[in-house]
C-alpha cells in the first residue's frame, strides 16, 4: 500500500526494536500489511499480540498472522450466539490481557504500545498496565473516544478517532462499502423496500444519507438533533440502518418496528438493535454472518457491521490504506512522544495533511 510507504518515509530514524505491540484489531489483510511495513523499523513479529473480533477476523489471515510469528489470539473467533457480544469480549479480553502478563516481562521493553478499535480493551488495560509508565495507547473509533475520555487515565492516548483525516475522508468510504453490502444482501434475500431511516447523525450516518438520497426515500433522526420521539420513525421504515454505536433501537421498542423491516447496523459490535434478542429465538446460529429472517422483521449479518463479511478485507486495499496510514502514522508517534502525561493527545496534524495530500494526489 504506497500511503504506508510514504508514511514510513517521515519516520527513517525510528526503531522499534524494543517496543510490545498490543492490539484489538481486526484480523484482515490490510492489517496484516501494515504490521509487516513496521518490521522495516526492527519491529519484532514475536513482540505483537493481537486479539480480533469474531465479525472482522479472517482465518486465513490469521494463519498467515501466526506462521510469521505474530501472538494473534484464536479467541478472536469467539461467537456465542445467545450472548451480547459485548459482554463475551469483556471476557475474551480479560483473559487475553492476562496471558500477556503471565507470559511477558512488560518491564524490559522501551515502549509498550497499545491500539484499541472500541475503546473497551484501553479502558481494561487502564487497570492492568496502571503500574508501568512506558505505556501509551491509540483510539481508533469514535464510540471508542466516547468510552476513553470518562475513563480515569493510567497512560496517554492518542486520538485517531476524532481526528479530521478519520472523519472527513474514511467516513465517505466506509459509506460506499456499506451501501454495496446491503445491496447485495438485499438483492440475494429478495427484498424489496421504499422508505429508509437512518438513526445515527454523525459522519458515517450522514455520508450514507448523501449517498442514498437521490435514489430512495431516506430519513435521519439523531436523538440530539430531533425533536419528535424515535417512534414514528420506526413505523413508517422498510429499511433501518443504524449508525449511533450504541443501542439505537433497544429490545422494548421493537413494538414500533414495521412488520418485514430490514435491520443493518453501520456501526461495531452488535449493540445497535439489541441484537442478541433476535438470536435467542433461533437455536443453531454458528455464523456471526448470518442473516435472520424471522416473522417480524430481517436482521443482517446477525446484528454485526454490514461491511464486515469474513472475506479477508472489509474495503479493498486501496482505500482503506487511507485509514491503515493514519494508525500507522500514530504508532510511530507513540514511540517518539514522551508517556509521562496523561491526556488525550490529537494525531499529529502535519502527518494528517500529507497523508490526506498523498491520498488525495492518488485518487
Amino acid at each position: 500500500m504506497p500511503l504506508l510507504e510514504y508514511v514510513k518515509s517521515f519516520h527513517s530514524s525510528v526503531s522499534l526494536s524494543n517496543v510490545l505491540l498490543i492490539g484489538c484489531q481486526h484480523i484482515l489483510e490490510t492489517t496484516h500489511t501494515m504490521l509487516r511495513s513496521l518490521y522495516d523499523f526492527g519491529l519484532d513479529p514475536k513482540n505483537i499480540f493481537l486479539i480480533g473480533k469474531c465479525y472482522s477476523s479472517n482465518h486465513s489471515v490469521w494463519q498467515e498472522m501466526h506462521q510469521e510469528g505474530i501472538q494473534v489470539s484464536f479467541l478472536s473467533f469467539s461467537f456465542e450466539s445467545h450472548l451480547a457480544f459485548d459482554n463475551q469480549f469483556y471476557n475474551i479480553l480479560i483473559q487475553f490481557l492476562k496471558n500477556i502478563l503471565y507470559k511477558v516481562n512488560l518491564s524490559k521493553f522501551h515502549t509498550i504500545i497499545l491500539m484499541d478499535d472500541g475503546g473497551q480493551f484501553l479502558t481494561l488495560s487502564m487497570n492492568f498496565f496502571k503500574n508501568y509508565k512506558n505505556i501509551i495507547g491509540i483510539e481508533q473509533t469514535t464510540s471508542g473516544y466516547e468510552k476513553i475520555k470518562l475513563s480515569l487515565l493510567a497512560f496517554p492516548v492518542i486520538n485517531v478517532a476524532r481526528s479530521q483525516a478519520k472523519l472527513i475522508y474514511e467516513s465517505p468510504m466506509i459509506a460506499d462499502i456499506v451501501i454495496e453490502k446491503i445491496l447485495k444482501r438485499i438483492a440475494a434475500l429478495k427484498i424489496a423496500f421504499k422508505q429508509i431511516l437512518i438513526i445515527g447523525g454523525g459522519a458515517i450516518g450522514s455520508s450514507i444519507y448523501m449517498d442514498l438520497k437521490n435514489d430512495y426515500n431516506v430519513q435521519v433522526y439523531d436523538k440530539n438533533l430531533n425533536k419528535e420521539g424515535l417512534e414514528k420513525h420506526l413505523q413508517a421504515a422498510d429499511m433501518i440502518i443504524g449508525c449511533t454505536g450504541e443501542i439505537s433501537i433497544s429490545f422494548s421498542k421493537y413494538k414500533y418496528v414495521r412488520k418485514g423491516c430490514v435491520l443493518v447496523s453501520a456501526s461495531s459490535s452488535d449493540r445497535e438493535f439489541d441484537a442478541v434478542h433476535i438470536r435467542r429465538k433461533y437455536k443453531n446460529i454458528k455464523s456471526c454472518h448470518a442473516d435472520i429472517e424471522g416473522e417480524k422483521l430481517t436482521l443482517l449479518n446477525c446484528g454485526f457491521p454490514i461491511n464486515f463479511d469474513g472475506g479477508r478485507n472489509s474495503v479493498a486495499p486501496k482505500k482503506i490504506q487511507f485509514t491503515r496510514a493514519l494508525l500507522m502514522a500514530a504508532i510511530l508517534q507513540a514511540y517518539e512522544m514522551p508517556k509521562d502525561s496523561l491526556e488525550i493527545f490529537p494525531l499529529d496534524m502535519d502527518m494528517q495533511r500529507k497523508i490526506i495530500s498523498k491520498y488525495l494526489s492518488k485518487n
